[in-house]
């Protein structure tokens, strides 16, 4: 029975300083010291300094096969015997003890290494013997992974091990409690292994809105959203998803601080345009998003190092777009329809109304000739005005539909403002809407102010011909030769 308690592990170590995850594993399970299997039978006891002892005396003194008693002796010499050996043997035993223990107090004060044989495995770990002390390893603090496998610890079982002593529980009678972990020291050789320009592969751990985190063996990289590749990537998660295994080069190690910064960009090869004529040629239809706008068109990704030209005409058939942004934004997701497509430049050029019929050709129905609406001035030009008549459709006003309102060469107009008008015209081969102040505007149009209200330069049964600027004769004389002229002509 001592035997078997020699090969116990400690039923359950709770240093008082140890953290929640030492205690809850220090509970172990009962192995045979033949096969190192749990054996369900076996009583838990304590690994202490003074509990080894004790079974280690008790186990050495029985004898064994090799041994042969005397047949002469008689039954008083042989217990006499059989105790003098027992207290050599205990005394010897308990001195080698109490020097392991010594040492392994040692080692953990100057946080220095030892080597550790593992003797079985256990619930919640492994049993180690650093020389003659017993000691307890978590599983948790085998390896830099917080559960390792059965198969990983049974393989160590015999082995030696280089681990440091994790925590020390000295009690009142004089035992000792000692558990020690292997997984500073990989985190450590780890950590000295890692070099800036160094190429590693590990496994998606986590996605935030920044970046991927990449596990490199049980320490944490991270790919920051704007170094994962040489184009920009809005939803991670759309590309990257947890297990995923990932290549990186290291361009930062902070070892006090634990991060390591990662880069993926670097292993993009950006000269091969993957673009190809068979996948991209005219007429092949898409969805893209839209990445960069700009006065005349909108970049959109059609897939990463693919982008297309979307041109600010070729975004719809009836508005009158000054440039892409009044009808787009960034991050939308547009379908678009490939119109040119030029593998030696790599450009691919897109519509966007091509995706829908042309309107054009039946627009008079949706919109007769003379129908009146009420538009909203959206631009002015020298040549007249855009205006726009419903949120699909924008026509041109020309100068010469607005005479009647016109102040000299300005156009009395601005942006925002709302006027009735009328279809005078559309043109589909052109894709133009002409557009005609509606009557009631005319009317109603304010008139220029006479420049001298008392003066009245056209008698009765007297004509005056408009000169070229829109001036008369009679305009250009003062009023005292405009009498004498008047009185004249009466004569």
């Amino acid at each position: 029975m001592e035997e078997n308690n020699l090969n116990a592990a400690p039923a359950e170590i709770q240093p008082e300083s140890a953290t929640q995850e030492t205690v809850s594993e220090a509970t172990v399970e009962q192995v045979s010291a033949t096969t190192q299997q749990p054996m369900e039978a076996e009583q838990n006891v304590e690994v202490t300094s003074e509990t080894v002892t004790e079974q280690v005396a008790t186990a050495e003194s029985t004898p064994t096969a090799e041994q042969t008693t005397t047949p002469a002796a008689t039954e008083q010499e042989t217990t006499q015997t059989t105790s003098e050996q027992e207290r050599e043997i205990r005394r010897g035993k308990r001195a080698r003890l109490m020097q392991a223990f010594a040492e392994v107090k040692q080692a953990f004060q100057e946080n220095k290494p030892i080597e550790v044989n593992v003797y079985s495995r256990v619930r919640g770990g492994l049993r180690v013997f650093y020389k003659e002390a017993p000691l307890f390893l978590p599983a948790s603090h085998f390896h830099l992974k917080k559960s390792p496998t059965d198969e990983e610890l049974l393989e160590v079982v015999g082995k030696n091990i280089t681990v440091k002593v994790h925590e020390i529980q000295e009690y009142d009678e004089g035992s000792m409690a000692v558990i020690v972990s292997r997984k500073k020291l990989l985190e450590d050789e780890l950590w000295d292994s890692f070099k800036v320009g160094q190429v590693v592969e590990g496994t998606v751990s986590s996605i935030a809105t920044f970046g991927v985190f990449i596990d490199l063996g049980g320490v944490e990289g991270l790919i920051h959203v704007s170094r994962l590749a040489p184009y920009r990537i809005d939803n991670l998660k759309e590309h990257f998803k947890i297990g995923d295994t990932l290549k990186a080069v290291i361009v930062e190690v902070d070892k006090a601080n634990k991060r390591i910064a990662l880069s993926r960009k670097e292993l993009v090869d950006t000269k091969k345009w993957p673009a190809t004529e068979e996948k991209y040629g005219v007429g092949t239809r898409h969805t893209g998003l839209v990445r960069r706008m700009t006065d005349f068109g909108a970049f959109v990704e059609l897939e990463p190092l693919v982008e297309g030209l979307l041109r600010t005409p070729e975004i719809s058939w009836t508005r009158r777009l000054r440039r892409p942004s009044e009808m787009l934004k960034v991050g939308d997701k547009v379908e678009v329809v490939v119109i040119d497509f030029n593998a030696e430049k790599k450009t691919i050029s897109l519509s966007m109304k091509r995706t829908q019929e042309n309107p054009w050709p039946k627009l008079h129905e949706k919109y007769p000739i003379n129908s009146v609406y009420e538009g909203k001035v959206l631009q002015v030009v020298p040549q007249g005005c855009v205006v726009s008549i419903s949120p699909e459709l924008d026509g041109f006003l020309p100068r010469s539909k607005m005479k009647k309102i016109l102040r000299g060469n300005k156009i009395p107009l601005k942006q925002g403002d709302r006027l009735k008008v009328y279809i005078a015209d559309i043109v589909p081969e052109e894709e133009s809407l002409i557009l005609g102040l509606a009557e009631e505007e005319e009317d109603t149009a304010p008139r220029s102010a006479p420049q001298n209200p008392k003066r009245n330069p056209n008698p009765k049964n007297y004509e005056t011909k408009p000169l070229s600027s829109g001036m008369s004769i009679m305009d250009m004389l003062s009023d005292e030769e405009r009498e004498k002229l008047m009185g004249s002509l009466k004569k």
